[in-house]
């Protein structure tokens, strides 16, 4: 059985997100989509078409490091943070350590 490496770039940006049922998530979303950048946040709802978003490293009540797919029709706001994560490009470990460790 062969392994396949997958190489992710990660342009990541902290956001709170308020679901229709009244949940809060804290995390953050990639900007890095289908091999370019989009420019803000917003873009991740306006701009492309998957109607799934994934948040990494979500704290929500006492647990935190949790990936979260989210159905974009279940957001009523995003909130992103002035805070820029840095940008990374990882090509060891699977999907999910490796946004784990971001």
């Amino acid at each position: 059985m062969s392994v396949k490496v997958i190489d992710r770039k990660l342009n990541a940006r902290k956001v709170t997100i308020k679901l229709i049922d009244g949940s809060l998530i804290q995390g953050k979303v990639n900007l890095y989509h289908n091999e370019a950048v989009v420019q803000r946040v917003s873009d991740l709802f306006t701009k492309t078409v998957e109607p799934f978003i994934v948040v990494f490293d979500v704290k929500m009540e006492s647990k935190s490091d949790q990936v979260f797919i989210v159905n974009k029709h279940n957001v009523v706001w995003v909130s992103p943070q002035d805070d820029q994560v840095a940008e990374t490009e990882e090509s060891h470990g699977s999907l999910l350590d490796r946004l784990r460790s971001a």
